[in-house]
């Protein structure tokens, strides 16, 4: 006899559409406005330099799933309360910093 919890089929593909890392977002945000300041004129912004500074980043902090616009709300009115910016800042900078020194791009 089978039970019900075996029968459940769950469109996986669905939903991770629907899942969003909101601190993927933000930290995305914060590597444009900070390769914008004069301190980081020189550093590289090909792909390859970009991808290894936000994955840096994105594994240096923790992730904040959301799963529609309100949570969204929510998630942005939390990162001010916590002062999470300030930590995404840090981290890129010091993503910034040690993918600069030793690029992984071709060229």
């Amino acid at each position: 006899m089978s039970s019900k919890k075996e029968e459940i089929k769950i469109n996986k593909a669905n939903l991770q559409k629907k899942l969003n890392n909101y601190t993927e977002k933000v930290v995305l945000e914060t590597i444009e406005d900070l390769l914008k300041r004069p301190e980081f004129k020189d550093i590289c912004t090909c792909e390859q330099c970009l991808l290894d500074i936000a994955s840096y980043a994105l594994n240096r902090l923790p992730a904040k799933y959301i799963a529609s616009s309100q949570g969204e709300l929510r998630t942005r009115v939390t990162e001010f309360e916590n002062q999470v910016q300030v930590d995404v800042i840090s981290t890129v900078t010091r993503a910034i910093e040690i993918v600069s020194r030793d690029p992984r791009h071709q060229g």
